[in-house]
């Protein structure tokens, strides 16, 4: 029995070490996309409907179906380094503009979020753990921001100082942040629904924007999705344990099982077991960005036949069947890429992300902890 518990043990460890990597390799991908989004101005929501609107659900299904997330965050990486790259050089003849290539960053990091989402759906208490850290740290971002403004809108307005203390409220905990967040994304709508000549100038002045206010309530969304989850994965992985001791009395069999059961969380998450996320969600993220990395290949190839400086985007070994399926490789053989014509690597990619100039830093602070919706 002690053999068959020790063995348990070590195969318990196994997989607690491998977890740990999977978890830090999928913040990294978060922190990678992150860094490339993080200098840009903020979509509206009215922007991100008017792209969103683009593809149905069901199309970003049937196509994120086809491929593998891993491989299509990568190689979306690799052509956001390329895009941003072109757009900051000459690029006469490229209709593709700088919000479109916001949205495909965006699907980006959603993607990211998405396979960390995931994972810690299928019991993993640290990555539940670390997703909850992630997100109240950039929802701290944002409120921080948004404050800094409202307060230069207040000024020494007694009125007006005394709403912003109202609305400030406290961040003790989760649920005060993001009570928090809401009530300060009112106050800042409240001021961008002032017709007057002052207000319109001040909010003007201060750089106050719907993209703003929008952020900060769905930065208080995030949180308690992230709340949520983490409840989910500790409720499931104590369910787990229970059932692993009480198979470890049956015999060194099931003190093995135990340990899998304990370490796994229920086997039946992916299948539609109790209490684990639908990976329909990834699905649909994946696809999403597949289709918006469609768009951009498609512009930069018409860019190309009217200006030879512009490169094309060419779609890797994890995106080749389902960017240019066999029937349109076959009309029309790719010629081997130059090295010049080759995606960039991943190492590139990083670099370019991390070169970004970070003047810009808050104004996207609301989308670094966000999850999709």
């Amino acid at each position: 029995m002690a053999k068959a518990i020790s063995s348990a043990q070590t195969i318990k460890a196994k997989r607690t070490e491998r977890y740990g990597a999977g978890e830090a390799a999928r913040w990294r991908e978060i922190a990678q996309a992150e860094r490339m989004l993080r200098p840009r101005w903020p979509l509206t929501d009215v922007q991100r409907a008017a792209f969103r609107s683009r593809f149905s659900d069901a199309q970003c299904d049937e196509l994120g179906g086809r491929a593998k997330s891993g491989q299509v965050f990568r190689e979306g990486l690799d052509w956001a380094a390329r895009i941003q790259k072109t757009l900051e050089g000459p690029h006469e003849g490229l209709r593709y503009s700088e919000e479109r290539f916001t949205w495909l960053l965006e699907c980006l990091l959603a993607l990211a979020k998405e396979r960390a989402l995931y994972k810690s759906a299928q019991g993993s208490p640290g990555a539940a753990r670390c997703l909850g850290e992630h997100v109240r740290a950039a929802s701290l971002e944002t409120r921080e921001y948004l404050l800094g403004m409202l307060a230069e809108l207040a000024g020494g307005v007694e009125a007006e100082v005394e709403a912003l203390a109202r609305a400030q409220g406290t961040v003790s905990d989760d649920r005060d942040l993001a009570a928090s967040l809401r009530a300060l994304s009112l106050l800042a709508q409240d001021w961008l629904r002032r017709q007057g000549d002052v207000d319109r100038a001040l909010v003007a002045s201060a750089g106050l924007t719907d993209a703003h206010a929008q952020s900060a309530w769905r930065s208080a969304d995030d949180l308690e999705r992230a709340a949520s989850a983490a409840a989910r994965v500790a409720s499931d992985g104590a369910d787990a344990a229970h059932e692993g001791a009480d198979a470890a009395g049956n015999g060194a069999d099931a003190a093995s099982d135990g340990a899998e059961a304990a370490g796994d969380g229920s086997a039946q998450g992916e299948a539609g077991g109790t209490g684990k996320r639908d990976p329909a969600a990834l699905v649909r993220a994946e696809g999403r960005l597949l289709r918006e990395m469609a768009v951009a290949m498609r512009s930069f190839a018409e860019a190309r036949r009217k200006n030879r400086s512009i490169r094309k985007l060419v779609p890797g070994p994890g995106t080749r069947g389902v960017l240019k399926p066999r029937k349109a490789q076959a009309s029309e053989p790719e010629a081997p890429a130059s090295a010049q014509e080759a995606p960039a690597s991943e190492s590139e990619a990083t670099l370019a992300a991390a070169s970004a100039p970070d003047h810009g830093a808050p104004y996207h602070a609301a989308m670094n902890g966000h999850l999709p919706m």
